[in-house]
């Protein structure tokens, strides 16, 4: 029985199985014609037990891109999907900035108004889900660093070390981790699984409503053009309309829980920084290489960015 319950763990099922549910909602509906008499006449398996399969198999599809999907979310991949996306945070990232200025002006936070605080304090929460950068005068602003308010709050916690300490963070990830209390680490690693697995949950949304879409434009062309149809699907217009407004809804939802979900994650992960950086100086101080060491390092180096 352990072994049962260590494989549906809270993380599994959260990682695994939730897109998974969500995806074999969504695309069920259209595969079950073919698939359903084909598998049970080569294994026998009946509908239950396929729907299980679609589940699990879907779920460890969505989760083996993860990260794919994170560089999609945060604009590094399709990048014409988050680029309307964009314009609007560094747009709403200028007028919320003007805002503190015409409100607080000069004067400092404690001479404020009652009044006045509260909206500066409010416009503060939405200004710290971006990062601090450094200006070329020298000072710290905050910048829409990426596309998407999920990758401005994930590039917070990604940069901080940088910006902090000069030292790249997303390269020493793991050696911040490693020199952090167990319980740290632990703490940790459970905020950032939950915050993985919402991710995970709304693009699998996402694909539950772009695959309704295709579903529904096909309905119509097989309407116009019955000699094209190739598959007659059980499904009519009003259950794929039902599975696209499903499909939206899962991926809106999911999207902004993944919103607190980073940041919380992104909070611990900068407390583990901070408690260890002295710990990872003195072990960074201890480090020596060779000049044919250095020279290797340099090589692979510039052989990636190449590659980039």
């Amino acid at each position: 029985m352990k072994i049962v319950e260590d494989a549906f763990s809270s993380d599994i099922f959260r990682q695994v199985l939730l897109p998974g549910i969500v995806l074999s909602i969504g695309i069920h509906p259209v595969i079950s014609e073919i698939l359903t008499p084909l598998v049970h006449k080569v294994y026998g398996v009946g509908p239950t037990t396929l729907i299980l399969g679609e589940i699990i198999v879907f779920g460890l599809v969505i989760s083996s891109t993860i990260q794919f999907i994170y560089y999609v979310y945060e604009g590094f991949q399709l990048q014409w999907l988050t680029m309307p996306a964009g314009a609007l945070n560094r747009w709403r990232l200028r007028r919320q900035k003007q805002r503190v200025r015409d409100i607080q002006g000069d004067r400092d936070f404690d001479h404020l108004s009652a009044s006045e605080q509260s909206k500066v304090t409010k416009i503060y929460d939405y200004l710290y889900n971006f990062p601090l950068v450094k200006q070329p005068d020298g000072s710290f602003d905050y910048w829409a660093e990426r596309p998407t308010r999920l990758g401005n709050i994930i590039a917070l916690y990604e940069l901080y070390a940088d910006s902090r300490y000069g030292v790249d963070g997303v390269d020493f990830w793991h050696h911040f981790l490693t020199l952090a209390p167990e319980a740290s680490r632990k703490s940790f690693d459970e905020k950032y699984a939950f915050a993985e697995s919402t991710v995970l949950t709304s693009f699998a949304g996402a694909m539950v409503a772009a695959i309704q879409v295709l579903v529904l434009i096909g309905l119509e062309i097989g309407k116009l053009f019955p000699s094209l149809v190739v598959v007659h699907l059980t499904t009519g217009f009003k259950t794929s309309l039902w599975l696209l407004l499903f499909g939206v809804a899962v991926w809106l939802l999911f999207y902004a829980a993944s919103l607190p979900a980073h940041r919380e994650a992104g909070a611990a992960l900068r407390a583990i920084i901070d408690s260890v950086f002295p710990a990872f100086v003195e072990w960074a101080e201890s480090m020596s290489f060779s000049e044919t060491t250095i020279s290797n390092i340099q090589k692979l180096q510039n052989y990636l960015k190449h590659l980039d």
